[in-house]
């Protein structure tokens, strides 16, 4: 079935809290949960489940633990020792301890597979058993237990930096431990932080060789911690939820996740139960203080709160330093109405500069399970290295409840080339990525459009308002007799001033044409004037039989500065003349003087 999402269904015989599949085998997942101390018929397990048929789920193994023990609350797989999985887990230990001060809240499992034998009859036998178990935290607080546990993404030949937080404890506290890789020796505690306020989720990342950040969040706030081989920086706060303008209450963190280093996703719950949003941010480089939202997105309006967040990379580095390439990302966050909604992200760059774009969802998924989903996880997926190894691609995406319910859905994926890179022809191939199959719904240009078409309506309408309130063209909304009489007031039109066909450019360009002799502009003597009450203007060559006659002339640059106002003012009125033509056109010109009856004439006249 493909561009389907296929789904598998199992009901086990308590209520889950925490999942987590093989990070070398997306066909095993492991589950945990139970009922907690002293209650009778629900236990504390965990499952091992064989996820290989897409519509059928098979429990592969179980171990049942102390019923005088609390319920498993997190999980998280680890390295492979030989044949043995490692699996963390957060378990408290029973009340009886606790009151004494003591629980082993850090719990460490193996699930082994010993190869097929004859006395098995050929058949896979996994076995879990608890392997170590010990206590991170430091505070002796008989309500808290360990909420939160993230391990770093798992990188050949390089070990991994956990992380667990406290929940419910007077004193909250994050504690880092080591994880060697696959095939050294046994995990160890690293150092731990005391934080003001309970952190709502964590992840940490890893940035180099045997360099970590981790990020967590509270309620408004999300913080950064950088650990390298010999130190661990304090928290630094990057980002604070602040309220929308004019409001008082403020949307909360609930969960958060890395999607590379420099690039974190956050689940955010909006005040008063109105809604999620889905947030991403660029964190700060080096000597910058805050992180940046990069890109958003909404949840459907029917979920009002979210309660948990996946996030898997589709072409994750093979290596810490290895710079992350164009990559596509699945998003899946858990609503309180036991949906899931599905988004893709692009990482893209743009001019050398890497970017966050194309937030979309592409399916929601309803009434998954038949109460809260209390866990969620993604298979791990490695692009396959020969298209002919899989038939149909999928990464998996599980998800549990406190139904007691384990849920599996397999996410159809497809093989991407980008066609805005042109091929060379004789180089190499356009490389080639994998991207969910299922078409992600962008944002609808029917919103946009709408908008666009009640902004020009109502421009439309103010025009003709206006139109019809100074009595301007035919009526059309008859709204004249109803507006008040100070908007009815009819226009003064002021009368544009005269033009000429030439200007005074156009004027001199002529007569030079014609004669070489300087040229002369003045004003006609004999009384008369245009239409703007100015004397008509002359424009001609310099002779002493004008001078004698009509009175002397001076060049433009011995004019005094007023003069050249006036006479510029002039011009200008009668449209021989605008600033943009400059007074470089007037440069040995001669103009005629301006005084008597002619200054008269022109100072009424401007």
């Amino acid at each position: 079935m493909v561009n389907q999402i296929r789904s598998a269904k199992i009901t086990l015989s308590y209520p889950l809290y925490s999942c987590a599949f093989d990070p070398t085998d997306s066909n095993q997942l492991i589950v945990a949960g139970g009922g907690g101390p002293g209650r009778n018929g629900v236990g504390n397990k965990i499952t091992v489940l064989d996820t290989s048929n897409p519509d059928e789920l098979s429990e592969i193994a179980e171990l049942e633990l102390s019923a005088n023990e609390d319920n498993v609350t997190t999980l998280a797989t680890g390295p492979r020792k030989d044949k043995t999985l490692t699996v963390f887990a957060g378990v408290n230990s029973s009340p009886d301890e606790l009151k004494k001060g003591k629980n082993d809240h850090f719990r460490v499992f193996g699930i082994s597979q010993p190869a097929k034998s004859t006395k098995t009859s050929g058949v896979r036998v996994v076995r879990i058993a608890e392997v170590a178990r010990n206590a991170l935290f430091v505070h002796k607080d008989t309500s808290a237990y360990q909420r939160l546990l993230r391990l770093s993404h798992p990188y050949e030949n390089l070990s991994q930096l956990g992380a667990i937080a406290t929940g419910l404890s007077k004193e909250s506290e994050i504690a880092l431990f080591d994880v060697p890789c696959s095939g050294g020796g046994r995990w160890k505690p690293r150092d731990r932080l005391d934080i003001p306020k309970e952190a709502m989720d964590l992840d940490v990342v890893q940035t180099g060789p045997d360099t970590y950040q981790l990020a967590y969040c509270d309620d408004h706030e999300i913080f950064t911690v950088e650990v390298s081989k010999t130190e661990i920086s304090d928290p630094k706060s990057v980002y604070t939820i602040t309220p929308d303008e004019g409001a008082t209450a403020k949307a909360s963190f609930k969960s958060l996740r890395y999607l590379a280093p420099g690039f974190l996703i956050t689940v955010v719950n909006k005040p008063n139960s109105k809604g999620v949003a889905l947030h991403g941010y660029r964190l700060p480089a080096e000597g910058r203080e805050n992180a940046r939202l990069a890109i958003k997105a909404k949840l459907p309006k029917g979920v009002s709160k979210a309660t948990g967040l996946a996030v898997r990379n589709l072409s994750p580095p093979s290596s810490p330093t290895e710079k992350p390439d164009e990559t596509q990302y699945v998003v899946a966050v858990a609503g309180n109405d036991s949906s899931i909604s599905l988004f893709t992200l692009e990482h893209k760059y743009a001019a050398s500069i890497d970017l966050l774009a194309d937030l979309a969802p592409f399916q929601v998924l309803k009434d998954v399970h038949p109460s809260n989903i209390t866990g969620l996880t993604f298979s791990s997926f490695a692009p396959p290295k020969s298209s002919k190894s899989a038939p149909e691609l999928t990464v998996k995406l599980a998800t549990v409840g406190v139904g007691f319910t384990t849920v599996v859905h397999s996410i159809p994926l497809k093989k991407h080339v980008d066609k805005s890179v042109s091929e060379r022809k004789g180089g190499p191939p356009r490389q080639s990525r994998y991207v969910v199959a299922l078409k992600s719904q962008g944002e609808s240009p029917r919103t946009v459009i709408t908008l666009i078409t009640v902004v020009m309506l109502i421009l439309a309408i103010i025009g003709q308002t206006f139109l019809e309130a100074k009595d301007i063209g035919k009526p059309v909304l008859g709204i004249r007799p109803y507006l008040p009489a100070a908007w009815t007031t009819p226009l003064r039109l002021r009368p544009a001033p005269a033009t000429n066909d030439k200007t005074i450019k156009d004027l001199l360009s002529d007569a030079r044409r014609h004669h070489s002799q300087p040229l002369v502009i003045r004003h006609d003597t004999t009384g008369e004037v245009d239409t703007n009450g100015l004397p008509p203007l002359h424009v001609g060559i310099h002779s002493e039989e004008d001078e004698e006659t009509h009175g002397p002339t001076v060049a433009w640059e011995s004019l005094d500065p007023k003069e050249q106002d006036v006479w510029k003012l002039r011009l200008k009125k009668t449209g021989h003349w605008v600033e943009n033509m400059g007074e470089s056109i007037f440069q040995g010109v001669l103009f005629g003087e301006i005084g008597g009856a002619i200054g008269n004439i022109m100072g009424e006249a401007l």
